[in-house]
């Protein structure tokens, strides 16, 4: 499968962009449109569609730093997704930003949430692609969630750097290295 990418802004079908995000996330985990906008206009977050074989198939947004490129939000389109999609999203990613650590949050494993198995098969899609468990836990304003990088170890001032950059700095996550034992 051939993967390209345009930012949105040179996107030939933007709209579709829109409806996955609305779609891919819950309403508690999104950010308005209008603000991701707003930083992407502002060159301080981008907003990439991805197709393969000329056909839209997912986007993400994210900010990058001199070492890290965070991905605050990947989605495939649904009927796209077990099909390979998503790591060669992410390949394209880690080829294209190769002095970058790709980092992300992914939700916690808890046997209780209403949506437990798709938080283990997500964790497991990461790992099977190049992805660690940083041992580091987020807690953001759509709860507590997993850092997971492309490298073991977390560089926690860059990965801020790019939180807050995200952010405008109106909100400064707490991240809390978790122990081994």
């Amino acid at each position: 499968m051939n993967i390209t990418s345009c930012p949105l802004s040179k996107s030939p079908n933007p709209d579709k962009a829109k409806k996955l995000y609305i779609s891919a996330f819950p309403k508690y985990e999104r950010l308005p449109w209008w603000v991701l906008r707003f930083l992407t206009l502002n060159k301080i977050a981008n907003i990439t569609c991805y197709y393969a074989d000329g056909e839209f198939c997912g986007f993400t947004y994210d900010v990058i730093t001199h070492n890290i490129l965070y991905l605050m939000f990947f989605a495939v389109k649904e009927e796209l997704r077990g099909k390979g999609y998503g790591s060669a999203i992410l390949e394209y990613l880690k080829e294209n930003n190769p002095d970058k650590a790709i980092t992300l949050n992914g939700e916690l494993i808890d046997p209780a949430a209403e949506n437990a198995d798709e938080r283990v098969r997500r964790i497991e899609f990461y790992k099977k692609n190049g992805f660690f468990d940083t041992n580091h836990n987020i807690d953001e304003v759509g709860g507590t969630f997993r850092v997971l990088s492309t490298k073991a170890e977390l560089d926690k001032e860059a990965y801020l750097k790019a939180f807050t950059g995200i952010t405008l700095g109106l909100w400064r996550p707490k991240i809390t290295k978790l122990d081994n034992n």
